[in-house]
């Protein structure tokens, strides 16, 4: 995933402070978790795109 993919995911700029990448990822999830009816897929792309953004992962590769 991109950094581009990761911001358009979560509604953010590609380089926003990571608080605000925390308080997009929180809305997102809270709407599409799997526990309230959102996919484990989606979830787990949502995270992803935190990770991205934050610098947790290199920017390339696929969760599934």
């Amino acid at each position: 995933m991109t950094k581009r993919e990761a911001a358009l995911i979560l509604g953010v700029r590609e380089r926003e402070v990571a608080e605000k990448i925390r308080e997009a990822h929180r809305r997102v999830m809270v709407a599409n978790h799997p526990d309230s009816g959102g996919s484990h897929y989606l979830a787990t792309k949502i995270n992803e795109a935190k990770d991205v953004l934050i610098g947790r992962r290199s920017g390339s590769g696929s969760a599934l």
